[in-house]
């Protein structure tokens, strides 16, 4: 018989995790190996402890492209994102789940909105940023028999008023298919129709190694790093840091992670008979912080234009028809 959640599984319980660490010679990277999140992605990870909601944010669109790499030649330091999903209510893996994600880009540029809180760069001189015609950093990914979606992104860049992260949605009980035809998404791209979304969530990363990326990666040059907000200032994290479900777990993929990048790896627990609405923009912001960040239910930064309030697309957002 399995095991059934009990009052004793808290939001902070410790998540067992089974994926093997890639043994590389310290000497020659700059980062720490790995550097731990709460958990990791793996296949026999025990889990019976839902991760909470929290805002889709102002700039998810349902485009339902089903597609493993998601780059669209985004310049960036590679990111092998690993997600483990599992089933609350029977302690399991989930599989045939769809994961959708979606982040900016090395610059904080979102695809596909008018309205961008993004970086140095003005949207007409970021290539794709601020076009309706935009589809890079989003996509979905079905998880295997072992509850698992991997894309092949890069590591987001940031925009102000949020720290580091990614968004993502689980979908439950619809329907993957093959395009017929080559789209800007890619050759092997599909679409996902159907089923509902049983968890709205965030991703995000470890500041030390966030400050080694920008400090020194090229794609994310041009920006002041000073007035990036870490995750102890963001005011969705906020209490959740500490919470197994939100901070990735990442290992350095070669000898110079700027190059060869990072391997990052997360599990979430999902009730997919649920149909949660999504958390609110902000959720408290951290003492002294001021009200909900920029760019996701707060005054949007200046010369942005700022997001419509809600959790609709933008103007001028493309319909999923477009997608």
């Amino acid at each position: 018989m399995r095991p059934q959640p009990t009052p004793a599984a808290t939001r902070r319980s410790v998540l067992k995790a089974g994926a093997a660490t890639i043994a590389l010679s310290a000497a020659h990277l700059r980062f720490p190996l790995p550097v731990r999140g709460q958990e990791a992605a793996s296949p026999t990870a025990d889990i019976c402890v839902l991760t909470p909601e929290q805002t889709e944010g102002p700039f998810y669109l349902p485009l339902e492209l089903v597609r493993q790499d998601i780059t669209e030649g985004k310049p960036g330091v590679p990111l092998r994102l690993r997600i483990a999903v599992a089933n609350i209510t029977a302690c399991t893996t989930l599989p045939d789940a769809a994961v959708d994600i979606w982040h900016c880009d090395a610059q904080g540029y979102y695809s596909g909105v008018e309205a961008n809180p993004g970086g140095n760069a003005s949207q007409g001189e970021e290539a794709g940023a601020g076009t309706e015609a935009g589809t890079f950093l989003r996509g979905i990914q079905v998880t295997n028999a072992d509850g698992i979606a991997e894309f092949q992104t890069i590591y987001p860049g940031w925009y102000t008023g949020r720290t580091v992260h990614i968004h993502m949605k689980v979908h439950v009980g619809g329907t993957p298919e093959v395009l017929d035809l080559a789209t800007p998404a890619g050759p092997d791209a599909g679409t996902y129709a159907g089923g509902h979304v049983s968890h709205t969530g965030q991703l995000y990363f470890d500041d030390a190694t966030s400050d080694e990326v920008f400090d020194t990666a090229e794609a994310y040059a041009g920006r002041d790093n000073a007035e990036r907000l870490r995750n102890d200032q963001d005011g969705i994290l906020g209490e959740h840091a500490d919470e197994p479900g939100f901070i990735l777990t990442l290992t350095p993929l070669g000898e110079d992670a700027l190059v060869h990048g990072f391997l990052g790896e997360i599990t979430i627990g999902v009730d997919p008979t649920a149909t949660p609405e999504p958390a609110g923009f902000g959720g408290g912001p951290p003492p002294g912080e001021g009200g909900p960040p920029p760019g996701e239910g707060g005054p949007p930064p200046a010369g942005s234009g700022g997001p419509p309030p809600g959790d609709t697309p933008p103007a001028g957002a493309p319909s999923p028809a477009n997608g």
